[in-house]
């Protein structure tokens, strides 16, 4: 009997590709208008800082970002000519690009609908994630999400967001859990944990994800059933481009599927081309029916 189903969040419920290159490039634009950096300076610096921090997401990288550091000493002169227009051009972008997968709230809305409890897990920083969860409303879907440990706050940062994160204003509706980093995935621990807090077992849980070395190497080590998310896996020669150009390497990884040469990837128990078939495979488990992978893929 299927309980759960614990999906991975990007390229799996949104893309990630589509909406963060668009606005990556958007906030470049604008630092290099406001700054006059030629583009290449400014890729350049603030891959390093999404390098060091695992993830294109952390909201900071401009004042860390070792080109800016003269702009430090006065910061609020930093914040409002430089940094504030490139997290408009970011936030803009982000509004119009980061959608959920077609399919995808309608497949949530029909697992919780049939009483299937519906938990996130993903590699993400909890802020990112966090931040999605919140833009997209998954928090009126999802029951939880556990995430990798979020980042802090840096020394040069605005007051007024210092004290709206005290006060929780970032916050989902839904508890956010952080797993430590080393549980990564295809680290089982963290989809073990997820099943000991629902207190079910691997056979009563059911994974989706589009990363078939991470997400299904995960779910083959805990002993559960999974779907993979072959529709996250379509990327255009160009958005993949424009991705290594302005992507560090790291969340690259992180986020996409990728084979290592010569490794086997495990194989999937179904083939998904849209999220919302997640629902009716769950209710013919339950039902004792016989299913194939070409019956969904």
């Amino acid at each position: 009997m299927i309980r759960a189903v614990v999906t991975d969040l990007d390229n799996t419920v949104y893309s990630w590709v589509n909406y963060i290159v668009p606005s990556l490039e958007a906030m470049v634009a604008s630092l290099c208008q406001t700054t006059g950096f030629p583009r290449i300076r400014v890729v350049q610096s603030l891959k390093e800082v999404y390098e060091r921090m695992g993830t294109n997401d952390y909201s900071f990288a401009i004042q860390e970002s070792s080109i800016f550091r003269e702009f430090n000493n006065d910061f609020d002169s930093f914040r409002a000519l430089i940094i504030e227009p490139a997290k408009d051009a970011f936030a803009a972008a982000r509004r119009k690009y980061l959608q959920p997968y077609p399919g995808a709230l309608e497949g949530l809305g029909a697992l919780r609908a049939s009483g299937v409890r519906v938990v996130g897990l993903t590699d993400a920083p909890r802020n990112s994630a966090e931040a999605r969860v919140r833009g997209l409303s998954l928090d009126d879907w999802l029951e939880s999400v556990y995430t990798l440990p979020g980042y802090p706050l840096p020394q040069a940062v605005d007051e007024r967001i210092r004290q709206r994160e005290s006060e929780g204003a970032y916050r989902s509706k839904i508890p956010m859990i952080e797993l430590p980093a080393e549980h990564e995935k295809p680290d089982p621990r963290g989809l073990l944990r997820v099943l000991a807090d629902l207190g079910i077992g691997p056979d009563e849980a059911f994974v989706v994800g589009d990363n078939r070395a991470k997400d299904g190497g995960m779910a083959r080590n805990a002993g559960c059933r999974w779907a993979w998310a072959e529709y996250g896996t379509y990327l255009s020669l160009e958005y993949r481009e424009r991705l290594d150009t302005i992507s560090a390497r790291s969340a690259t990884r992180r986020h996409l599927s990728e084979n290592e040469p010569g490794k086997p990837l495990p194989d999937p128990d179904f083939v998904l081309s849209n999220f919302a078939q997640v629902a009716g495979i769950v209710q013919a488990l339950n039902a004792g029916e016989a299913l194939g992978m070409q019956q969904v893929g």
